[in-house]
């Protein structure tokens, strides 16, 4: 019953069934929708690594396609997260930093990101090196921040 609850596979009427809880208005819903989805996390920080970022900066260094990408910019900077400022230059740049609130995301960021690390250094998983310089767990390495899909 509760994960046909938490899956939404009751449909809307949840409430009238339920009594008074409502999957839509409870704020592990609201956290995950807001900043735990496939690429925020990995946007954030990354715009809070470099201070601003352009478009072209992610289309680098994430696996993430230009249609994706931009959805997901926007979807953050709807919720407050990102700041977009264009530049009226030729040709026009565009970058993108980190809100008040979006700098409040960064210490629940790091925590998770701190549980996976050392669990995945217990079980003797591989770890990303671009994300370890991210979160101070590796020297910045020029070579990898510009490329990281580069074999070695």
């Amino acid at each position: 019953m509760l994960f046909n609850l938490l899956s939404g596979e009751e449909g809307n009427n949840m409430t009238e069934k339920y009594g008074v809880y409502n999957f839509e208005n409870d704020p592990y819903n609201y956290v995950i929708k807001t900043f735990c989805n496939k690429w925020k996390p990995y946007i954030i920080r990354g715009i809070s690594y470099d201070g601003t970022t352009r478009f072209s900066r992610f289309t680098k260094q994430l696996p993430i396609s230009e249609k994706v990408l931009t959805t997901t910019l926007k979807q953050l900077e709807a919720d407050g997260i990102i700041q977009r400022t264009v530049y009226p230059e030729v040709p026009v740049r565009v970058e993108y930093s980190l809100t008040d609130i979006g700098k409040s995301i960064l210490p629940i960021l790091d925590i998770l990101y701190d549980w996976g690390w050392k669990r995945m250094k217990n079980l003797g998983i591989e770890i990303d090196p671009l994300g370890e310089m991210w979160h101070g767990y590796r020297e910045k390495d020029n070579s990898i921040m510009d490329n990281p899909f580069k074999k070695k």
